[in-house]
């Protein structure tokens, strides 16, 4: 991935001037020595093509491919001086997805391509993740699938490999670079300060033949579309050396942070139009080590509850069964929807005389597209039930054709403009994009009696968390059982043996980093079970290490 900048003149063999233009602006004063950066299309234009498109006069649409990107013009008799006279296409989105854009609507099905997003290749790196490995965390396959909440101020620190397994290292986050510093709302995902700082660089461009310094290289929304995954680390071969580089994945490109780089080449854009031209016109490729099924939105582990199917669309009728409860007791349900909001379920059974419940009908019709929970709360014993189901619109359509317009839609962390925001025409219709929370936050109802409750639900075993119950007896003994994925029951270091005090207003609160005070924390979903001793109170709650 790594380049050198050659000197000379800017290369002929474009397809068309305003794709010349395009490349002028940012890569040729790379070309001539004048700027020190990586490119943003490559050295030289590549292969020039007359590609199927419905959406055009002719059946066809003329495209050329670059090292970075692939430009196209959807309507040669359109007006050239628009900025969507020329387009790039979402060449990451589709082979994520394994959808080819053959139209303004219309896709052709393949499957998602087994090719390295960065390095020497599999051949020379077979470890190396692929488009495929980050299809099981990306937003492109169902409304709000895979959001990430704003995490800005944290560290970047998932780690993900070829089979698309994600794990997570603490030391990977010491890179100065690695600290989420912007939040994108639309798709939902965090982008790092190297690639933040790469998608605002100021500096010198070329337009019209003249040199102008301080300037704004692109807008990055146009360049890049918006992010699709939350940024991985991963281990990589480049020129044959291994190199920790975090990669981030977005609609039309992809980029890579490599701390070991040279500075003004530690963030790079992705090979994407080679790789694009390689899915379309290379022949057969490996089989993908991640699953290329549609793959459900990812969820929360469940507690003490099943519910099937997790995934379907709004109106379907789900099935959930819980456990846990005292026989007969009653039991209150409420949703959760991705905003967060809490609305009473309508559901409302007894408890079986061994504390279950099979094959309760969940009712959707009405509900919102999203990642949603539904919790049970059993009236007597405080226990909870909570599982987590995504719902998608019935007319799915594939990833979202629409030009990445920057208006005041998007609710970003930092420098992306929030004043009259610039509005660019678009070749065809944009579609409004619909956005959810990927962890839906349960809420600590009813609002009398034991409430329990774990801020975040879930994080790595590395990170902080509150565990907080309220209405207990002023001053009174609570007995505090930590329950770890196993099934095995452990204390806090130093809480002799989970012994802790209400305060004069009966809520108690613990805060913890469970990497320190458990001898081992392993990832999964654990258990928070209190007894207070004078009020005689239970309650548990679930969280998850991951």
């Amino acid at each position: 991935m790594l380049a050198t900048a050659p000197t000379g003149a800017a290369p002929s063999g474009f397809a068309d001037n305003s794709f010349a233009q395009l490349w002028e602006r940012t890569d040729a004063p790379v070309m001539s020595g004048k700027a020190h950066r990586s490119w943003y299309w490559g050295p030289q234009p590549g292969k020039i093509a007359n590609e199927p498109y419905s959406g055009s006069k002719t059946g066809t649409r003329p495209v050329q491919y670059f090292d970075k990107a692939r430009m196209e013009i959807n309507n040669p008799s359109g007006d050239r001086s628009s900025q969507w006279f020329v387009t790039t296409g979402l060449l990451v989105a589709e082979m994520v997805s394994g959808k080819q854009q053959v139209g303004d609507k219309e896709f052709v099905q393949k499957r998602p391509a087994e090719i390295a997003v960065g390095g020497d290749g599999l051949v020379a790196d077979p470890d190396a993740p692929t488009y495929t490995s980050f299809r099981p965390v990306a937003s492109i396959i169902a409304p709000g699938a895979n959001r990430a909440p704003n995490r800005t101020g944290l560290a970047a620190t998932a780690i993900i490999n070829r089979a698309g397994q994600v794990g997570s290292s603490s030391a990977l986050g010491l890179y100065p670079g690695a600290r989420l510093a912007a939040y994108v709302d639309i798709t939902g995902h965090n982008i790092p300060k190297a690639m933040w700082d790469f998608l605002n660089l100021k500096g010198v461009v070329e337009q019209n033949g003249a040199t102008l310094d301080g300037q704004t290289l692109a807008n990055w929304v146009f360049v890049m579309g918006y992010p699709t995954t939350e940024p991985y680390w991963a281990r990589i071969k480049i020129n044959g050396i291994y190199y920790d580089a975090l990669f981030q994945l977005y609609e039309r490109r992809s980029l890579a942070y490599m701390p070991a780089f040279p500075t003004g080449w530690q963030v790079q854009m992705g090979n994407v139009g080679q790789h694009y031209y390689r899915w379309l016109y290379g022949g057969p490729l490996p089989t993908p080590l991640a699953p290329v099924g549609t793959p459900v939105p990812h969820l929360p582990p469940a507690v003490d509850a099943t519910i099937s199917p997790l995934a379907a669309t709004v109106g379907t009728p789900l099935f959930a069964s819980i456990k846990g409860f005292r026989p007969g007791e009653g039991i209150v349900s409420w949703f959760t929807a991705p905003d967060g909001t809490a609305s009473d379920a309508g559901v409302n059974p007894q408890a079986a005389a061994d504390g279950t419940i099979p094959d309760i009908p969940i009712p959707t019709l009405g509900l919102t597209p999203g990642v949603w929970a539904i919790t049970f709360h059993g009236k007597a014993s405080n226990h909870e039930s909570i599982a987590y189901f995504s719902l998608s619109s019935p007319d799915i359509t594939p990833t979202s054709t629409r030009p990445p317009v920057l208006t005041s839609t998007a609710t970003q962390h930092t420098a992306i403009p929030t004043a009259a925001p610039t509005r660019y025409p678009t070749p065809f219709p944009q579609g409004t994009p619909e956005g959810s929370s990927t962890v839906p936050v349960v809420p600590t109802e009813p609002t009398s009696g034991l409430v329990l409750s774990v801020h975040p639900g879930y994080g790595p075993p590395d990170g902080q968390f509150t565990f907080t119950a309220s209405g207990l007896t002023p001053n009174e003994a609570v007995q505090v059982t930590f329950t770890d994925p196993t099934g095995a029951a452990v204390y806090p270091d130093g809480s002799n043996n989970g012994r802790y005090s209400a305060d004069n207003t009966g809520i108690l609160s613990v805060t913890l980093v469970p990497s320190q005070v458990f001898p081992s924390a392993p990832t999964g979903t654990w258990l928070f079970q209190i007894q207070a001793q004078q009020s005689g109170l239970e309650g548990v709650v679930g969280f998850t290490l991951r």
